[in-house]
């Protein structure tokens, strides 16, 4: 449990390193009445015993969940419904379900994932209502659409095009028999986005037609929104004049709403910028194209800081749930030891003579105790198994994270970070798949570790040599230290000493003399300056942090490239890793 604390608060401190220059906002509120009333149809359902209820409520709470950008959350209650309505056979139910994941997965940029959650809505659909067709139609529209809007394949532009355009009209069809304004407008709008991409003039009477539908329903952010695309085919069309208008309203129906939408404001600020650049107002475009940068950065760290608590309170309720599970199976367990110490004495007062029933007795307990064993050896893999899972989950939310980045430094500090957990991920591994739960082979570790940061630089020339010695087995605290700094010294090789390096070598030793650990990592890069790269570069801390955390003292060389070494005694507990 240590050694998981330890993990858990260098994760997140890692985590918060990166953001912690920035003030940030806080991430999208669940949205209180439609949680209360997700509740009281929860609280119906419970009462009721009713499954298909039930099955509402998960769906209701998956849709609010989406709201807030909880997709992790909103995903587990989509498929606790769709369990249950799928066996129920709703297949209306099952198919309104599939659009709302292939909607989330287009919020994600999972285009293929939304895709395909598409089209098992659209045959779920076929035999239920129209209404439930009609979602299914525009879905489907909406998913194909992002696929062709982001790189297509050559080869798939035609038919890319005629399906948009295909499933479009079935749902404009559908819409107007329903007279459903909402889904006509949506209709209108995927068309209008549709023939603005391709520099169509059609985009102007769709989009126009989506802007008065939203009006007379008096959507105000979908005004704004609307408002703001067709300035934008204006300006596509080089017809600023008529887009400034267009651009004012969408700017003061925005600033009339009580809630910040991070994608209309970066929408607006670019257009903005398209604006003035045709203007020849530069000044004005590098304000706005800055203003986009930074609502940018501002949506990134709201997204970040909203998953990462979520990610902390989910640990830490799972952690008491595990602690509490463990609490009642070492009391089941103790129960039951007890009576069968009571049991075996009645049977050893009325059976002295019995000393075959007594031999069978004894046998009883020692499988017992036996299972016992093997029962909590079974834990301790089960805790190190969620914790591997908790750090790969992170380390997926961290590559996701960078990919919408377009800032390099940023980026590069995401990518970094990511590098940490998947040092803490390998430790984990090591644990979870060995033999020992609780130590680590070093030699194993580091080599594994070494080739994991090379092969993330895609540096396959650089030649390794590793002097270590092959039977120095080291607890996970010590090993989880060790992997953090040679993490650090193997990413500055690469990042530094081998960038135009003909013959780039790195040399990694390590022994241990007694209770003496001694590790020397040198490469044959230009060096640098230690104490001034030492006051901002966040590795270094960390080295220096690690070190001192193991009472241990470290220096760096500059002799024909980079020189680190380290020396730390281990602590008298060490004897029973010896053993």
């Amino acid at each position: 449990m240590r050694l998981v604390n330890s993990i858990l608060s260098l994760l997140f401190a890692l985590i918060f390193q990166t953001i912690s220059t920035a003030q940030l906002p806080k991430s999208l509120p669940l949205q209180k009445e439609k949680l209360a009333y997700a509740q009281e149809v929860e609280q119906e359902a419970i009462s009721k015993n009713d499954t298909l209820l039930m099955a509402e409520a998960y769906y209701l709470n998956g849709k609010i969940h989406v709201a807030a950008r909880d997709y992790l959350k909103s995903k587990d209650y989509f498929m606790k419904s769709l369990r249950i309505v799928e066996q129920k056979r709703k297949f209306d139910k099952v198919s309104r379900i599939y659009v709302q994941l292939s909607g989330m997965e287009n919020d994600q940029h999972n285009w293929d994932k939304a895709l395909n959650y598409a089209r098992l809505s659209l045959a779920y659909s076929q035999n239920g209502p129209k209404r439930t067709q009609l979602a299914a139609y525009q879905i489907m529209a909406t998913a194909f659409a992002a696929v062709y809007f982001h790189n297509p394949d050559s080869t798939q532009i035609r038919s890319l095009t005629d399906s948009i355009f295909y499933y479009c009209k079935q749902g404009e069809r559908i819409a107007l028999i329903l007279k459903e304004p909402t889904a006509l407008a949506g209709t209108y709008l995927t068309l209008g986005e549709f023939y603005q991409y391709q520099r169509n003039p059609k985009a102007f009477r769709y989009q126009q037609a989506a802007l008065r539908l939203f009006k007379e329903m008096g959507h105000k952010l979908n005004q704004a929104l609307q408002s703001q695309e067709l300035a934008r085919t204006h300006l596509l069309f080089n017809q600023p004049d008529q887009a400034y208008p267009l651009l004012q309203a969408s700017e003061k129906i925005y600033n009339g709403l009580n809630f910040r939408e991070f994608e209309l404001e970066i929408k607006l600020a670019r257009t903005y910028t398209l604006y003035y650049q045709q203007k020849k107002d530069w000044q004005n475009a590098f304000k706005y194209s800055e203003l986009a940068r930074n609502y940018e950065y501002d949506l990134l760290m709201a997204d970040r800081d909203g998953a990462v608590s979520r990610l902390g309170v989910e640990y830490e309720t799972e952690k008491r749930e595990d602690q509490l599970k463990s609490q009642r199976r070492e009391l089941a367990l103790s129960q039951q030891n007890e009576q069968n110490q009571r049991r075996f004495l009645v049977v050893l007062i009325v059976l002295l003579l019995g000393t075959g029933v007594a031999s069978v007795a004894f046998y009883r307990i020692s499988n017992k105790n036996q299972r016992l064993s093997l029962h909590n050896a079974a834990l301790v893999k089960e805790q190190n198994h969620r914790v591997k899972n908790n750090l790969q989950l992170i380390s997926s939310l961290l590559s996701l994270q960078s990919n919408r980045l377009d800032d390099e430094s940023a980026r590069h500090a995401v990518e970094d970070s990511q590098r940490r957990i998947e040092v803490m991920s390998l430790l984990q591994r090591k644990l979870y798949d060995g033999d020992s739960m609780i130590a680590v082979n070093i030699d194993e570790f580091v080599r594994e570790l070494t080739e994991m940061v090379l092969e993330a630089f895609e540096l396959d020339r650089v030649h390794v040599s590793y002097q270590i010695l092959p039977t120095v087995v080291l607890p996970a605290d010590y090993a989880m230290r060790i992997g953090l700094i040679l993490n650090e010294l193997v990413t500055n090789a690469c990042k530094y000493a081998f960038v135009d390096n003909p013959h780039p070598t790195l040399k990694i030793e390590a022994t241990l003399d007694k209770k003496t650990f001694t590790m020397r990592v040198s490469d044959n890069g230009n060096g640098f300056d230690v104490a001034k790269e030492q006051t901002k570069s966040f590795g270094l801390r960390l080295i220096q942090m690690q070190v001192e955390q193991m009472y241990g003292t470290y220096k760096f060389d500059n002799e024909g490239g980079v020189i680190f070494e380290m020396i730390f005694n281990l602590l008298p507990t060490y004897n029973k890793w010896e053993k």
